[in-house]
């Protein structure tokens, strides 16, 4: 910092306020420095600054698998906003997509490899863990208790616990409402797993919008599928056997609704003109469908934003209370209602 500071002819005071953004300095005084920086070939110190600081201004981030559908852009979203604040992001990736599939229910059997992966990101000496899930569920009590802040990201945690995720609740509500609106009374829905969280979640709320409306929903009218596209072709096939076929489809999801729209097709069925269709996620397929499909937008990248400035703010104030954010959806209307 001395030879620094001899060539830009400043104080190493002023170096070392342009080097860690202490103090706001003249343009002139800092293009100085730093080209001073690049003649000397400085390096900062960053070990010897976080042992004077007692902080490392490294955040880990723990994923389940970053190829799972929202997980990119949720890290996009922290690293982003963790880059603004001086902070680096470690991540370690638990590549757990092949193995839960789409049995997301099941990350409890993962405890032990989870735990792995925190304790590998805590001796790396990160101020702090955000928890990436693949999929909105409770994931209270999974990680081992620990000396540094943690957030959940597209998932809940307990009481206890920050976390910051979605309304499925309100989502489905909100597209149910929207059917209604659109003059539909007789609406199926494809669901998830039967025990999945969010199935639970969505269904809870076309029952919502169902009942305000004063509409019933006949027997036959709620299916069960798997997440997957071929549940989606065989529960709409199963729909049209129906005596009183439904005149909208809500698939909980948007390869399940790809599913819906070719069994529909295949049936000869127009739609939106004979049959409406909606899914939920907005997944890249959605806009190619024909007709391109209506459905619901998750607000991952918001999700990553925040996540990661409540783990700064816990990082400032240990002692503030745990901050449970639920973000809303949005519904992206195209041409199948």
């Amino acid at each position: 910092m001395k030879d620094v500071a001899e060539i830009a002819g400043v104080s190493t005071a002023t170096v070392s306020h342009v080097v860690n953004g202490t103090k706001k300095l003249s343009s002139d005084t800092t293009e100085r420095v730093l080209m001073a920086i690049q003649q000397a070939n400085y390096t900062p110190n960053t070990l010897a600054k976080s042992l004077r600081s007692g902080q490392t201004h490294n955040i880990g981030v723990l994923v389940e698998d970053i190829q799972g559908l929202p997980v990119p852009e949720i890290v996009s979203g922290i690293g982003e906003t963790l880059a603004k604040s001086g902070y680096r992001m470690l991540l370690f990736d638990l590549h757990l997509l092949k193995n839960l599939y789409n049995q997301y229910e099941q990350i409890g059997a993962y405890r032990t490899r989870i735990n792995n992966g925190v304790s590998l990101l805590l001796s790396s000496h990160v101020d702090g863990i955000i928890y990436v899930g693949m999929h909105d569920r409770h994931l209270g009590l999974l990680i081992d208790p620990m000396d540094r802040p943690l957030v959940f990201a597209y998932s809940h945690g307990t009481q206890q616990d920050t976390y910051v995720t979605y309304s499925n609740l309100d989502s489905a509500t909100a597209l149910t409402r929207y059917l209604i609106n659109h003059g539909h009374t007789r609406i199926a829905l494809i669901a998830g797993h039967p025990h999945s969280y969010p199935t639970m979640r969505r269904l809870n709320g076309y029952q919502i919008a169902m009942q305000e409306a004063g509409l019933v929903t006949p027997d036959g009218y709620i299916r069960y599928g798997d997440w997957e596209y071929e549940s989606g072709l065989e529960q709409t096939r199963e729909l049209l056997k129906l005596s009183n076929r439904p005149t909208a489809i809500f698939a909980m999801n948007d390869l399940m609704a790809a599913g819906c729209i070719h069994a529909l097709c295949e049936a000869g069925i127009k739609i939106p003109e004979e049959m409406a269709v909606v899914g939920f996620d907005n997944r890249e397929i959605a806009r190619y469908l024909q007709p391109p499909l209506t459905t619901v937008a998750l607000p991952t990248m918001e999700i990553g934003v925040r996540a990661a400035s409540h783990i700064l703010s816990l990082i400032q104030n240990p002692s503030s209370p745990p901050q449970r954010e639920i973000i809303p959806c949005s519904i992206v209307e195209r041409y199948s209602v």
